[in-house]
């Protein structure tokens, strides 16, 4: 019996010495995970490198054709592997010509959260006005704005209630954040704790106790992505009122129609000497948003009238001289007198 114990003893050893030295020859054998470029006798090792091929303007997404394959003695930090990788980023300054890239000379974090057209807004909360601190980023919500009747008014100052934004995606809540590329927390039990970073549309807003953890703190800012035209309702409704944001199933996509009501006027009014393709422009998002909204136009006591014009030219029928009433004409004999009319 000991002698067949030893024998499988020496037989496991000599197993184990053999799977050492496979698992040596596997790993020599292994392939590189950067694969370097061509190297000629006698010259440093190169390595591909992902570069500028002409000058790359601030703020204009990537082309492939503005790419090129060149060169470097070491892996940059942060570069990128490919052209197909790098297509699509956002210089934030002016790249030049034949300068290695790296994701720190690229559009980073909110900027990258947001479609064209949208800009990112904070607005205050509670946990009464945020659904309970039920709400998590990547979720959507409607901004209810509760307004305040204005003092020495008459029954045109009533407080109101109304839908001001429908369907606002959120970027961020509290301390909860979602990072480009990834999945919205989906825990809804936590409780998420102030981010000191966001800022307040109204500088200080009041907060009350959420029920959360002790260890957690009131959320007091959520950040939305807010379509540029409907950015001045938003920072207006906060100053002006309360907002509300009421959470909505993602799959809900039905939305006011605006064009049944009659829009609110601007702070602005638009010039009278304007072609038609600059009156079709007045239009766009961004002109909207800047001429602005008042709070009477907020609160529905004023309307957007149509854009003005220059009143239309009639052409005029010639002048004629004043007819003069010469009243009535009297002959007598050889003398004629006049008698005017009353």
């Amino acid at each position: 019996m000991l002698k067949l114990t030893r024998i499988a003893a020496v037989a496991l050893i000599a197993l184990a010495l053999l799977l050492a030295v496979v698992a040596f020859l596997v790993s020599r054998r292994a392939a590189p995970t950067v694969v370097a470029a061509p190297q000629v006798a006698g010259q440093p090792q190169q390595w591909p490198v992902v570069e500028a091929a002409g000058e790359l303007p601030a703020g204009r997404p990537i082309s492939a054709a503005d790419l090129r394959i060149g060169s470097a003695p070491q892996a940059p930090q942060g570069g990128y592997a490919s052209i197909a990788e790098a297509t699509g980023a956002v210089p934030v300054h002016t790249i030049a010509a034949g300068t290695p890239l790296n994701s720190a000379l690229m559009a980073r974090g909110y900027a990258l959260r947001l479609n064209p057209g949208e800009r990112a807004l904070a607005v205050p909360v509670d946990e009464l006005v945020a659904a309970g601190n039920r709400i998590l980023p990547g979720d959507y919500v409607d901004v209810f704005l509760n307004l305040r009747a204005p003092q020495g008014m008459g029954t045109e100052g009533q407080a109101q209630a109304r839908l001001l934004l429908s369907r606002m995606r959120v970027l961020s809540y509290g301390a909860a954040d979602t990072a480009p590329g990834q999945a919205a927390p989906t825990d809804t039990a936590g409780e998420a704790s102030t981010d000191a970073r966001a800022q307040d549309i109204q500088g200080s807003a009041s907060s009350t106790s959420s029920t959360s953890t002790s260890t957690s703190a009131p959320v007091r800012s959520a950040v939305l992505a807010v379509p540029v035209a409907e950015a001045n309702r938003l920072l207006l409704g906060a100053q002006q009122g309360r907002l509300f944001l009421a959470l909505r199933n993602p799959a809900d996509v039905g939305q006011p129609d605006q064009e049944l009501f009659a829009q609110p006027g601007g702070v602005l009014d638009a010039r009278r000497e304007l072609s038609p393709e600059q009156r079709l422009a007045l239009q766009s998002p961004e002109n909207d948003a800047y001429a602005g909204i008042d709070s009477d136009a907020l609160a529905g006591r004023s309307t957007r009238s149509p854009a003005r014009s220059p009143a239309p030219v009639r052409a005029s029928a010639p002048r004629q001289a004043p007819r003069l009433d010469r009243g009535v004409e009297i002959i007598r004999g050889d003398v004629s007198s006049h008698s005017g009319s009353r």
